[in-house]
């Protein structure tokens, strides 16, 4: 009898202080954080119009006669497709970017005609990937995107060197943030990275001799043109 209570007091003992292994202490009652104080937030909205504002610095093409540096206007639609990808859609406008004109049948100084203003249009459809899921972190929503469209300064005459921008295909791709506020609004910027086709006329090159004076030499007539773009901009986001 005593040897069976000795043996249920040892059971006993043994359960008590597994439990009291097992069981979680006030100060380990939780991993991570509760929702309360979670570092995440879900991003609201299904759908977004973006409006913004930035500059645009184009690269400078080897004959110098592209578009130059300016501030462009930008709205932008994205609609969630699922989880963290978006699909997008952007327009933007540069109304006061200038380019230089050259006569390529003259040489020196007489050679800079002038300069003239031609507003470019840009559209683009693509997708948008955040990096931290649908969520944001503190607020901040990291994202990479890419993007397919044309950019053009609908303009269909030549200048005095027959040149002209036109429409261009263009490929974009980027980096950028949404930052989640309390109020209807958020916050958005995006560092852009935009590539198009040059086509200078065929009056350009030259035969890379020494006493070649032409503008390009013996350069391509149809190099790749890089381009930096920086926009900022708000964003109202709908339906939950």
């Amino acid at each position: 009898m005593i040897r069976r209570t000795r043996r249920s007091r040892l059971l006993l003992t043994l359960l008590a202080l597994l439990l009291a292994l097992t069981a979680p202490s006030a100060g380990f009652a939780q991993v991570g954080h509760t929702p309360q104080e979670s570092p995440f937030r879900d991003l609201r909205g299904r759908q977004g119009l973006t409006f913004g504002a930035g500059l645009i610095n184009p690269a400078e093409d080897p004959a110098g006669v592209g578009p130059g540096s300016g501030y462009l206007l930008t709205g932008r639609y994205e609609y969630l497709l699922t989880g963290p990808l978006w699909a997008i859609a952007r327009v933007s406008y540069a109304p006061g970017l200038e380019r230089t004109v050259k006569d390529p049948e003259t040489t020196g100084p007489g050679r800079l005609v002038g300069k003239v203003t031609e507003p470019l249009m840009i559209g683009e459809l693509g997708f948008s990937l955040n990096l931290t899921g649908n969520k944001s972190w503190r607020g901040l929503a990291p994202r990479v995107h890419g993007a397919l469209g044309f950019a053009s300064t609908f303009k269909s005459a030549y200048d005095l060197g027959a040149y002209r921008f036109g429409s261009k295909f263009m490929v974009s791709y980027g980096v950028g943030a949404r930052y989640a506020t309390e109020s209807g609004w958020d916050l958005n910027a995006d560092l852009i990275r935009m590539y198009w086709k040059m086509k200078y006329p065929e009056t350009y090159g030259g035969d890379g001799s020494a006493s070649d004076e032409s503008i390009l030499g013996t350069k391509p007539l149809g190099p790749y043109n890089g381009n930096l773009v920086l926009t900022v901009g708000v964003t109202r986001y709908f339906f939950r």
